[in-house]
């Protein structure tokens, strides 16, 4: 019985199968050996790479929310009392909430000795926290190369040790209206919470590994080589899409008909999301990207000022040409005018035939954007007068644009149903902006701003007041000012003219009709085109023969829209 055991238990070591068996068992746990260790230092250098990645895109992406100007008249320890840098202090605070292992954030700059010094420090912890001006003692090569050209940002290659800890940094360049540094964001993510995360994503990584490896290692190591740089190309393509980098194509080079579907799927989600950014504003796509949210039904009442544009007689225009003309011309026109509006920070939320609707304030809020709108409609009336006015070519419509500008609460996000969401502004802040540029027909003008606009401006801008007016099914009354230039661009008999044209607006608030009609008359001899004063000149004379009641408040109804 014992002999016969022993034989069947010997024929069975000397068995092919299991020879083959055991030979296969510790090929693959060999190999799952070998490869867990190269996969344990590849995965530790694709893990801090993909950190570095990260906190490059944090610290980036931050930058972009701290106000410059503001933040360059903090020059001093006194200045840590005032808003700007309260306000800065918590923005940096905000950020580092909703950003996971940041351990430290604050700003720095260049001093007068070259040295690189602290500007604003969001440490709570009154023994951590640098104050203005403090120097820092051993700046890392990121932190120099940050205040270099190329302005972009910059991350440590590894970590460092100073007397707050062992971190690794990231740098980001704080860039003033010139486009040249004036100082730099930084972020400190702690070296053990990276080591744990470190450790954490390599026990999951190498179990799954070796699990697997355990199953298909002969046939995994055959095709590893033709897998890993193809998909790792397709990986680096992926990130590029992630910062709404959609120009170039990866070159893929691989007979895996899978691989070969992924390239074509990605470049058809590349060709669609180039498609999509030109239906909605491009930095609402690029921040939906980034945080990884999706688009969802919903709005916020926010301050903004909108900007309605239209051409002047359009209908005649396009009667007058042949299509494909027009398109063209049109085609030049929008990009002109989007362009004026981009610059100046600016969403350009749709088209609708050849009117435009803009506005600043949202999807990233700006403290000056009653500022940034006016300066783009001036741009965009440079830019018309230029190219279809003295610099029209043969054959090309006269476009002249009607512009209306109003600032005030709306409601802006994205209205729709669920399925299909449009992002845009509503309320009557915009409806009045779109009034306002209707209004320029009956006065004779090409940009009128409410009061609202003329006040959060805070100079810098030459304007006068045109009339308070009550738009089309409105009882009260909105006083209404053209915006004319830039104030360092206006001077001379120009400046003199408003100055004379306020003046006479004031003798009319003052119900003085015969002063008032004389002053407009003199201000209509001197620009017989004014249309302004011809309407003011006319309703002084009627006032002066039929005066309107006692308690009348100065408020022109327009019947019209």
């Amino acid at each position: 019985m014992l002999g016969s055991v022993l034989g069947r238990l010997e024929k069975s070591f000397l068995s092919l199968r299991f020879s083959l068996g055991g030979a296969f068992v510790a090929i693959a746990l060999l190999t799952s050996g070998l490869l867990g260790t190269v996969l344990f230092f590849n995965m530790h250098a694709f893990i801090r790479n993909d950190l570095r990645a990260s906190l490059r895109n944090a610290v980036g992406v931050a930058a972009l929310q701290i106000d410059a100007r503001e933040h360059e008249r903090i020059r001093a320890k006194a200045d840590e009392t005032s808003a700007g840098y309260r306000h800065i202090r918590e923005q940096l605070r905000a950020i580092r909430a909703r950003s996971k292992n940041v351990h430290f954030i604050y700003t720095l700059r260049r001093n007068s000795a070259d040295a690189i010094s602290f500007v604003v420090d969001a440490e709570e912890n009154a023994a951590d926290v640098s104050h203005v001006g403090d120097v820092y003692p051993t700046p890392t090569p990121a932190m120099l190369q940050v205040f270099q050209k190329p302005y972009a940002p910059h991350v440590e290659k590894d970590f460092s040790n100073d007397k707050w800890g062992r971190y690794i940094s990231g740098y980001a360049p704080l860039l003033g209206p010139d486009g040249e540094v004036i100082g730099a964001l930084g972020m400190d993510v702690s070296a053990a919470d990276a080591a744990a995360f470190e450790n954490h994503f390599l026990l999951i990584a190498l179990a799954i590994f070796a699990a697997v490896s355990l199953l298909v290692a002969v046939v995994g190591l055959a095709l590893s080589k033709r897998l890993a740089k193809p998909l790792t190309d397709l990986a680096l393509d992926m990130g590029r899409i992630q910062n709404f980098d959609l120009d170039g194509s990866a070159p893929i080079d691989s007979r895996i008909s899978e691989i070969v579907q992924m390239k074509t799927s990605l470049e058809n989600m590349k060709k669609g999301l180039r498609s999509f950014k030109r239906y909605v504003p491009a930095d609402l796509v690029f921040e939906l990207i980034q945080l990884g949210r999706e688009a969802v039904l919903g709005a916020e009442n926010r301050p903004l000022t909108v900007l309605f544009s239209d051409i002047a007689g359009f209908t005649t225009i396009s009667e007058s040409m042949p299509p494909e003309k027009l398109a063209e011309s049109l085609g030049v026109y929008f990009e002109g005018m989007t362009r004026a509006i981009l610059d100046e920070g600016g969403t350009v939320d749709k088209y609708v035939g050849d009117a435009i609707m803009a506005f600043w304030g949202a999807p990233h809020p700006v403290d000056d954007h009653a500022a940034r709108a006016c300066r783009a409609a001036l741009r965009c009336q440079e830019f018309i007068a230029e190219r279809f006015g003295r610099g029209r070519r043969e054959g090309e419509p006269a476009f002249a644009t009607r512009i209306g500008i109003n600032t005030g609460e709306a409601y802006v996000g994205n209205f729709g149903y669920r399925e299909r969401l449009s992002y845009t502004a509503i309320g009557d802040s915009v409806n009045l902006a779109s009034r306002l540029e209707s209004m320029n027909k009956h006065y004779g003008t090409r940009l009128l701003i409410a009061e609202t606009t003329l006040a959060a401006l805070g100079g810098g801008f030459a304007s006068r007041p045109i009339d308070r007016v009550a738009v089309k099914g409105k009882k009260l009354g909105v006083q209404v000012h053209e915006l004319v230039g830039e104030a360092g661009r206006v001077a001379g008999e120009g400046a003199g003219f408003l100055k004379r044209f306020a003046a006479a607006m004031q003798l009319y608030a003052d119900r003085s009709w015969a002063p008032a009609a004389a002053a407009f008359s003199a201000l209509l001899a001197e620009r017989p085109d004014d249309e302004p004063s011809r309407i003011m000149s006319e309703r002084c004379r009627e006032f002066a023969a039929k005066p309107p009641p006692a308690d009348w408040d100065g408020v022109f109804v327009l019947h019209e829209k």
